[in-house]
């Protein structure tokens, strides 16, 4: 029953329980317990992605620690509000982390000037995000059945991908709202009024807006440890410039994938999956690459997972603390 209440949150983390319960045809008080349960022991939680804004961009940053230093180096960068998602990685890398910002200047800045201010980093390399196809908040679970699915999709209504609509920059009591839904995707909106310091209806028209544009996204998160596909693995790779989003829209339909991006870099595509085990991934690779003409470069196998959207996580991938991705 867990797994399908996290895939029905998956759907709509905002969900009430009355309409999880629907779906699942069991009561409310047992869905809200479990959610409960699960949450407190860190093995699932809904976040907010950072918000975007006119000018708004990410970077992957390739870290290389000096010996014995690999665990301080990884504290530092978690503890940075501009870190959105920190793993330890095979490869030629020892720490692979996702950056962000709200202009190139102070996304120059933070991966030059303040990544120098960390000790113990032997080297760095920045792959600057170009395009965002899709990301985690897309990946599903695939416990509940297409039913099910529809009937989750009708009662709570789709959201709108905010493709056509102009973002703007966002106020203080928006930043507010966002930080705190970081830390509970599904806080009150009496309690996003309080943090915000504004009206409830305020809040509730401005979170519409918000998660209707997609300048704010949503996504309920669950551990490494309690995941039907616990291997996690970060593929580089070519594909003619020409074919990109053609590959990209077939890429996408696999439910392996976790997000796709391309990239200003050595590599034109990047894209994160989680799969069963090392044999489903090796099995994964070559049906892509041969169906879809992908040549990959460089493939990274995420060891650990030590800060995922702000929220901080143990060894078993379950969430122990938040520190709040700010990008101002």
């Amino acid at each position: 029953m867990d797994r399908a209440i996290l895939h029905a949150l998956q759907l709509s983390p905002r969900a009430s329980w009355a309409t999880v319960a629907g779906v699942l045809s069991v009561d409310a008080t047992t869905v809200a317990r479990r959610w409960r349960q699960l949450r407190e022991a860190g093995a699932a939680w809904v976040t907010c992605h950072p918000p975007l804004e006119p000018g708004t961009l990410f970077a992957h940053m390739e870290i290389e620690c000096e010996h014995g230093r690999l665990s301080e180096v990884t504290r530092a960068f978690c503890a940075e509000p501009w870190c959105v998602s920190v793993d330890l990685t095979t490869g030629a890398r020892d720490l692979l982390v996702f950056a962000g910002a709200r202009s190139y200047e102070q996304l120059a800045y933070r991966v030059s000037e303040r990544v120098q201010e960390i000790p113990h980093i032997r080297a760095v390399r920045t792959h600057v995000g170009l395009r965002r196809y899709t990301d985690a908040s897309r990946w599903r679970l695939g416990t509940l059945d297409s039913s099910q699915v529809g009937q989750v999709r009708r009662v709570t209504g789709e959201r709108a991908t905010g493709v056509g609509t102009s973002w703007s920059e966002l106020s203080d009591e928006d930043w507010a709202m966002a930080l705190e839904l970081g830390r509970d995707g599904r806080a009150s909106v009496s309690r996003l009024a309080e943090v915000s310091g504004t009206h409830e209806t305020k809040v509730r028209r401005r979170l519409d807006r918000l998660l209707g544009s997609g300048q704010l996204t949503l996504r309920t998160e669950v551990a490494r440890s309690a995941s039907p596909s616990p291997v996690q693995a970060l593929f580089f790779a070519d594909a003619a410039i020409g074919q990109l989003d053609h590959r990209v829209s077939l890429l996408a339909r696999h439910p392996e994938i976790r997000s796709v991006f391309s990239a200003a870099g050595p590599y034109t595509l990047g894209f994160m999956v989680w799969v069963t085990s090392l044999e489903h991934l090796h099995r994964f690779e070559k049906q892509i690459t041969q169906a879809l003409g992908l040549r990959v470069r460089d493939r990274v196998l995420v060891l650990r997972s030590a800060k995922r959207v702000g929220h901080v996580l143990d060894a078993q991938g379950r969430s122990v603390t938040h520190i709040p991705v700010d990008l101002r």
